[in-house]
């Protein structure tokens, strides 16, 4: 049965974002997912991850997993955030190849920058990084009024 409630809201309004928009939006989130091919299949593994001074994405994960994996291949990274209820939310995209970050100052200085801690609380030492080629965005929310 149809919630009656839903023919009262208005109709939510589809939107691309540009590239600045998407930045912004990932740089308010710690945990996303990366789709990687490894040798199992393809696999979208949830990381914590950090949006770089530069424009790319790190995230880190313990060397042998699916995460780990996406070293030196082409990958798909994601964040979102939806509201269920009021019916909106974001998606943003970033295509790129994953990069195993070397040497420890720089892993230190992205554990510095990182908006969260790994959740998973295992040695999550592993660094990598995606230089996005391609870098897309949407929105759904609440049509602008005319």
């Amino acid at each position: 049965m149809p919630d009656p409630t839903e023919h009262d809201m208005p109709q939510p309004e589809f939107a691309m974002l540009s590239t600045e928009e998407c930045r912004a939006l990932m740089s308010t989130h710690g945990v996303g997912r990366v789709a990687v091919r490894t040798r199992s299949g393809p696999a979208v593994v949830p990381v914590n991850y950090v949006v770089v001074t530069d424009g790319s994405v790190a995230y880190r994960t313990s060397p042998g997993t699916a995460a780990a994996e996406a070293a030196d291949k082409e990958v798909v990274f994601e964040v979102d955030h939806v509201d269920e209820e009021l019916r909106q939310g974001w998606s943003v995209n970033v295509v790129g190849t994953a990069r195993a970050v070397t040497g420890d100052a720089a892993a230190r200085g992205l554990d510095q920058q990182a908006y969260t801690t790994p959740w998973a609380g295992d040695d999550r030492r592993l660094w990598l990084t995606i230089v996005p080629t391609r870098m897309t965005g949407r929105r759904i929310g609440p049509r602008a009024h005319a």
